[in-house]
């Protein structure tokens, strides 16, 4: 077994080879990408695993893969990995699994408390970075012995319970309240500078903060949100590995979920996260169609009371699919199927997406076996849209981003859908276009 520990802040890598009884291990996760692995790995942390088995390439880098893991997910901790063609693991040990916990904590109680939910994502940032800015003080004295120096300053415990921490502390603390707040971040190194701050991504572009550089209280927003050609005037980082990292973790399919979830939760996950690489079932995409109608509130608030022929629908999908069988929106695979978890393809979830416009298939407004066509040719979808739906896998996160989209389209009556949804209450018209920036 190896380990890589997380230098403090130089952020050296350091392997060493430790013997351990390796038990039989579960089914493994396989990869063939470093970053796949360490994205996965990181989701794994945050649902309190600390443990990922995998089946790799000979070739697969471990240490690369922990830096990425490191930008994704980072705190205090012994990255250890076992690379043998059986059983091999990644694992995380806290340097103090007590004060993770605790740091994790309070980045829960401040997200809770510093946030509001009629904040813009500018604002949110903000408040976090203005707390940490006046809340903790630089530890000159763990940045001077560094080399030797093993102290909380160099961990999230350190920013947010002791308010002592150098950049590799407060960088971390302020990722970990971005994570418990559901808001995009991650950690930047730079090696070249003995120095990390975070990444941020806003309005289709990352941006960057450092607070530590502002602890002195000369000023707020120097150093907040700055497009990679501001930070580049004085800082310098890995901008190949960022961009990496960044265009496959915030991907148009990942950004269309996210905004979805954020201006009126019209895209939710489970307690397996948001599922983006998962195919979207004939159940999901009724909820969204009566979420893009504006009936969600009505649709649950008669819940029992509308009748439906199928017998194989959850509880807590009934209420959505009965109201479009009641509106002769949907219809069922059998005299009492409606095959709830049955994979829609493109042309099915189009269907509905054309539906919410007010289109109508039986009318002939458009046909459901080319109703990808059909929504390229009515300017519901641009071609940039049509050819990632009809050029990659159809799965939860290219939903939501084509749901995106289709906010975007005006309905039959001429209005913009995102329009008549604010009207009716079911989102938040300002947030959404922050996002789009307009």
């Amino acid at each position: 077994m190896k380990t890589i520990r997380r230098s403090m802040a130089s952020l050296l890598l350091v392997c060493m080879l430790l013997t351990q009884t390796v038990l039989a291990a579960p089914v493994p996760k396989s990869f063939t990408s470093e970053l796949d692995a360490a994205e996965a790995f990181a989701g794994l942390l945050q649902n309190g695993e600390t443990v990922m088995h995998i089946q790799v390439p000979n070739s697969f880098d471990y240490t690369l893969c922990y830096r990425y893991l490191s930008m994704l997910y980072r705190d205090a901790y012994v990255f250890e990995y076992m690379p043998t063609p059986v059983n091999a693991y990644v694992k995380v040990v806290y340097n103090d699994a007590a004060k993770h916990a605790e740091a994790e904590a309070e980045a829960a109680r401040l997200a809770r408390s510093l946030l509001r939910s009629d904040m813009t994502e500018w604002e949110k940032y903000l408040a976090i970075h203005a707390y940490l800015r006046d809340s903790v003080e630089y530890d000159m004295h763990a940045a001077l012995n560094q080399g030797v120096e093993t102290s909380d300053a160099f961990s999230a415990y350190g920013a947010l319970i002791d308010g002592l921490a150098v950049c590799d502390g407060i960088s971390a603390a302020f990722a970990m309240i971005c994570r418990a707040a559901g808001l995009p971040c991650i950690y930047v190194a730079a090696p070249g500078m003995n120095h990390a701050w975070n990444a941020v991504w806003y309005q289709g572009e990352v941006r960057h903060i450092d607070t530590t550089y502002e602890l002195t209280g000369q000023t707020e927003t120097k150093y907040f949100m700055l497009t990679d050609r501001q930070m580049a005037k004085d800082h310098s980082w890995d901008s190949a590995m960022l961009r990496k990292l960044t265009d496959s973790l915030w991907d148009d399919r990942y950004v269309g979920a996210y905004i979805l979830n954020s201006i009126g939760g019209l895209f939710r996950g489970s307690d397996k996260g948001w599922e983006l690489d998962r195919k979207p079932t004939r159940a999901e995409a009724a909820i969204m169609l009566v979420r893009f109608l504006g009936l969600e509130e009505e649709a649950l608030r008669n819940a029992g009371r509308m009748h439906m022929p199928f017998t194989d629908v959850n509880p807590n999908h009934a209420p959505y699919i009965a109201m479009l069988y009641a509106m002769g929106l949907t219809n069922g695979t059998g005299p009492t199927a409606f095959s709830p978890n049955l994979e829609v393809q493109p042309r099915d979830y189009m269907t509905f997406m054309l539906r919410a416009l007010g289109y109508d298939d039986g009318a002939g407004d458009f046909s459901w076996r080319t109703a990808v066509e059909d929504s390229l040719h009515m300017g519901v979808l641009d071609l940039n849209t049509y050819n990632r739906l009809t050029g990659t896998p159809f799965d939860r996160g290219r939903m939501a981003s084509v749901s995106v989209a289709v906010l975007r389209a005006r309905d039959t009556g001429g209005e913009l859908l995102y329009e008549r949804l604010a009207k009716q209450g079911v989102l938040s018209r300002e947030k959404l276009l922050e996002f789009l920036g307009k």
